[in-house]
């Protein structure tokens, strides 16, 4: 049987049980709905659930779970239990397509106590994030009868405007990017982007590097990470990644195309990459054994369509005479320049 018809049999089979064999309140699972007496402040990117008749912003308490994403990654959930405030982690049981939230999605608390199944039924794309327009939490606890709540909810940014390409903003608009944050390891790095490494470019072995990275902030939506792809004697290389606070769950490999004379595809591994945060540019190079002849690549981060960025060659140089005079690879030869 499909993992979806079994999920919602079962689910049908707690709900059908708890109406009709309940005979005492003590049995019940004291759910409480909370607002600001929980997220106390939080206005920043969030998964946020709240009761299907009520509204989050007009209901002193309107949420049944609520977890903050402060860095495109979320953080465990909140739910209320009678006055008892519990956090629940996401356990992965289903599979999501065209970047949306899977249908079934389950929480459980770290003592395995409480199990908290959501299920999302209508959901669409917003300004804001994803809209939750229909969906059920089922709440199971031990010694108690299940208790299912139907819902609505966002997971995004409240109150922001996602850019929605380069159609509204005008072809190549400039971008750039906040301070580089940097990190030691790769346990820093969320999980979605080392997944989309290894599955886009698994020409990449970041996990034989020290695994020093960099984050970069696009947008209040939108994260770029600098990996490192594969280190070699002497230099190494990287790759670029993009993830997405109203998705915490996701994120894509940025390929850089190669300059048209090379008639090579776009490729993921960046030698000696730099980031320029001002002008949101990258600049690559690569030289000889001798290092006085070799190639050297800048690019433009730009917005593109389906609220995305990608990367575009603004010049390719080349030094193909290796003649014992050491040059900046920024004065080789202009080969190719973008418009």
């Amino acid at each position: 049987m499909p993992l979806k018809q079994l999920i919602r049999y079962f689910v049908f089979a707690l709900v059908l049980f708890a109406n009709t064999a309940r005979a005492d309140d003590a049995n019940d699972i004291d759910l409480k709905l909370f607002g600001e007496n929980v997220i106390q402040g939080w206005e920043g990117c969030r998964l946020g659930l709240w009761q299907h008749n009520r509204n989050p912003d007009e209901d002193r308490y309107a949420y049944v779970l609520f977890a903050p994403i402060p860095d495109g990654e979320a953080l465990p959930a909140w739910v209320k239990i009678g006055d008892e405030i519990i956090e629940v982690s996401q356990r992965d049981i289903g599979s999501a397509d065209s970047g949306m939230i899977e249908p079934f999605r389950m929480y459980r608390d770290s003592e395995n106590k409480l199990t908290v199944l959501m299920e999302v039924f209508q959901q669409s794309r917003t300004d804001e994030g994803i809209e939750i327009s229909d969906g059920r939490l089922t709440f199971l606890r031990n010694d108690k009868f299940p208790f299912a709540i139907r819902i609505k909810g966002l997971n995004g940014c409240p109150g922001t405007q996602r850019n929605t390409g380069a159609a509204d903003l005008g072809a190549d608009a400039q971008l750039s990017l906040g301070a580089p944050v940097g990190f030691d390891s790769l346990d820093s790095v969320p999980a979605p982007v080392l997944r989309a490494i290894a599955t886009e470019a698994p020409e990449c072995e970041p996990e034989t590097t020290a695994g020093y990275s960099s984050a970069y902030s696009i947008s209040d939506e939108m994260m770029l990470w600098e990996v490192p792809c594969n280190l070699y004697a002497s230099h190494g290389s990287s790759v670029f990644a993009v993830s997405w606070t109203y998705y915490p769950d996701h994120a894509s490999v940025l390929l850089f195309p190669a300059a048209p004379s090379l008639n090579i595809a776009d490729y993921a591994g960046l030698m000696n990459a730099s980031v320029d945060p001002a002008t949101a540019t990258v600049t690559s190079y690569s030289l000889d054994s001798g290092g006085d002849c070799g190639s050297f690549d800048k690019f433009q981060l730009i917005d593109a369509e389906g609220e995305t960025v990608e990367f575009k060659l603004l010049e390719f140089r080349e030094k193909t005479v290796c003649d014992g005079v050491e040059t900046d690879p920024a004065n080789f030869p202009l080969v190719y320049q973008g418009r």
